[in-house]
């Protein structure tokens, strides 16, 4: 006989593989859900970073890196083609100043146009070439900065890389945004084999229990900013790394599930964690309102981070949407919200949502509709005390849209891992699951399956 259980307090475990606890309503994931984060910065607008590093980045598309460019040297003009073509990619285009001098001993004048006028020069650069960006992020010539040069940085940008020896940034830490720590490649300072050891560590990967107490101590998953300037395997350049070199110490951080996204990306979802996550929700009729203030004007257009949202207190129905649009959950249970949009709600499902009485899914259990070799359960008992059928439980979806991937449950709302569509892999007993369906633009789509 099959133990009882609620069935829509089945379907609403089966929504998570894993669960925590968190302090307020909404409540960031680290690094978007990588065990950390690196980002590697090239400065200098060097011919070579568009010969030898763009073949590397065509071959590993999940690599997206930030170019920081000057016109030292008519860097950014003698260049513009290749650096527009890089932004179409989607990488970073970031600042370094127009004449990459010392920026301490310049009065606000000439630091404007350094600074202020040369985002501009870069944007409409780029754009005379084929790509339209934006440029949000900046990195000091020789890591030098005071108030005053950060004063004029912030008149423009929301963030600021600078030096530190070992370039990790930790979640729990909040930031000073004009001055994130990079660490600095160079062929006297580094090896290739020391940089691999970075990416593990910023990763997590290894035992940190017998590190010294004077030594910054590592406790998690951390970002990593790397500093780089030319590619090329011209060893007389110092400053430069070998092709071969950064092409492996980037699979390395693919290999280790380190989120490999721009500096300017991963500093705003840095920054605004810190953000939503002390955000209140305001109660409303049909649920609550969570709102925040942008903290600065000059991040990107949107932010998106990926979060958990406490919908509890609404119920197992609930919706969360932004500007009117609902949001669908994603396999795990997390949302994608724009942090940009400064508001998100939770609210009871209406007719034809989550849960609608009045819209039957053809999904829903009750036809002992066979999918592969099992069956959809058709016995109430089985599943739960409630003899009506399974309402829909999801969002509406992308026309078109179909399911990618498939998730299956026990009924307890453990994971057991993936299905192929509706079936229950041959490694399982025979009994009831559930097995929930996700894909592009597609709300999940859950049913429960006898093998």
């Amino acid at each position: 006989m099959h133990k009882k259980i609620p069935f829509f307090a089945v379907l609403a475990l089966a929504f998570f593989c894993t669960v925590s606890a968190w302090a307020g309503p909404v409540s960031t994931v680290p690094w978007n859900g990588y065990v950390g984060a690196v980002s590697f910065t090239f400065d200098d607008a060097l011919k070579n970073q568009i010969d030898n590093l763009k073949p590397v980045l065509e071959r590993l598309p999940d690599v997206k890196v930030t170019f920081f460019v000057t016109n030292m040297s008519n860097g950014l003009q003698g260049n513009a083609a290749g650096f527009a073509a890089l932004a179409n990619a989607g990488h970073e285009i970031g600042n370094h100043t127009l004449s990459h001098g010392h920026m301490t001993g310049q009065g606000e004048s000439e630091l404007n146009g350094e600074i202020v006028d040369f985002a501009g020069t870069i944007e409409k650069t780029l754009e005379s070439a084929g790509a339209k960006v934006k440029v949000v992020s900046f990195a000091a010539p020789f890591c030098e900065t005071n108030e005053s040069v950060q004063k004029v940085i912030a008149k423009r940008h929301f963030n600021n890389r600078n030096c530190g020896w070992h370039g990790r940034n930790m979640w729990e830490t909040e930031p000073d945004m004009f001055n994130i720590q990079a660490k600095i490649w160079t062929r006297s300072g580094a090896t290739a084999t020391e940089m691999l050891s970075a990416m593990d560590t910023a990763a997590f990967i290894g035992d940190f229990s017998g590190a010294n107490p004077w030594d910054v101590q590592v406790t998690g998953g951390s970002w990593l900013v790397v500093l780089n300037h030319g590619v090329t395997d011209d060893a007389g350049d110092d400053y430069s790394i070998n092709p071969s070199d950064i092409e492996k110490i980037m699979k390395r951080a693919v290999e280790d599930k380190l989120w490999t996204a721009s500096f300017g990306t991963v500093a705003a979802y840095y920054r605004a964690h810190f953000v939503i996550d002390a955000a209140e929700s305001v109660a409303a009729d049909d649920g609550f309102t969570v709102s925040w203030k942008i903290p600065d004007e000059h991040m990107p257009e949107k932010v998106l981070l990926r979060v958990k949202i406490d919908t509890q207190g609404v119920g197992e129905d609930a919706v969360v949407e932004q500007g009117g649009v609902v949001i669908a959950p994603e396999s795990d249970g997390t949302f994608i919200v724009d942090f940009m949009a400064a508001s998100l709600k939770v609210r009871k499902a209406r007719a034809g949502e989550v849960g609608g009485e009045d819209k039957p899914d053809s999904t829903a259990v009750g036809d002992s509709t066979a999918v592969g070799d099992s069956t959809v359960a058709t016995d109430s008992s089985a599943v739960g005390d409630s003899s009506r059928t399974v309402g829909i439980l999801r969002a509406p979806s992308v026309p078109g849209a179909v399911p990618t991937e498939y998730a299956v449950f026990d009924l307890n709302g453990n994971c057991l891992g993936t299905a192929k569509e509706f079936g229950v892999p041959e490694r399982l007993p025979k009994g009831l699951y559930i097995v929930r369906a996700t894909g592009p633009g597609l709300a999940p789509v859950v049913k429960v399956v006898r093998k």
